[in-house]
């Protein structure tokens, strides 16, 4: 990997100085994402910013998803989780990578942990390649903030493009995100077209016979 030069390397300081991370807190990447109070998920939500824009850059440039949510937990709570290019869960192998970086204890740390993974992942940094994150979150009361800080985290990664989807459904990104790297139409409309056109295709073709005052649909 060459090296990324002084701009990418006072993108990522400057991100992880905007949101250090509080003594005694620590962050664990699982199937649900990072989960906590959603006041306290600043640091771990920029990070995951990072991690997304790493995984596009690694990807080629394909889209990768980045949801702010806690789906069933309290409203205090907040969470972030990433979707990989294919519309499924980021791959596990990232899991180790996002919890440390997470839990970087200082700026530098950050980026040591940065360079090394692109090192070892064979990822240029420094704007030589493009990445995109779509971005969404729910309606609970921190998830405008933590878009925000998320969109900071991106922006960590020079050459990182973060496009706001909206309020959404963690389903809705996953199908956003596949649907944009397949080349397809991939906005909230076109989402309930999609569902609307499946539910006519079972109903439609649907025959009904007549039993004198009853009739059967089959």
């Amino acid at each position: 990997m060459a090296d990324p030069g002084g701009s990418q390397r006072t993108a990522l300081l400057a991100a992880a100085s905007l949101f250090p991370v509080p003594d005694g807190a620590t962050f664990s990447y699982g199937t649900a994402g990072f989960r906590a109070d959603g006041s306290t998920m600043a640091p771990a939500v920029c990070r995951a910013g990072i991690v997304a824009a790493l995984r596009s850059v690694k990807l080629g440039g394909a889209a990768v998803g980045l949801v702010i949510t806690a789906s069933h937990n309290p409203v205090g709570d907040n969470g972030v989780k990433i979707v990989d290019a294919d519309g499924g869960m980021m791959s596990q192998a990232w899991e180790p990578f996002s919890d440390a970086l997470a839990n970087a204890p200082t700026p530098d740390a950050l980026l040591q942990l940065v360079l090394q993974f692109a090192k070892d992942e064979g990822i240029t940094l420094g704007g030589a390649h493009s990445a995109q994150v779509l971005l969404a979150r729910d309606t609970r009361p921190t998830g405008e903030y933590l878009l925000d800080v998320a969109t900071k985290g991106i922006s960590a990664i020079v050459g990182s493009v973060a496009l706001d989807m909206g309020i959404l459904t963690t389903p809705q990104l996953h199908w956003m995100v596949r649907n944009k790297n397949r080349g397809l139409k991939a906005s909230e409309a076109d989402y309930f077209t999609q569902i609307t056109e499946s539910f006519r295709s079972f109903v439609i073709p649907a025959r009904v016979i007549s039993h004198g005052e009853h009739c059967i649909i089959c």
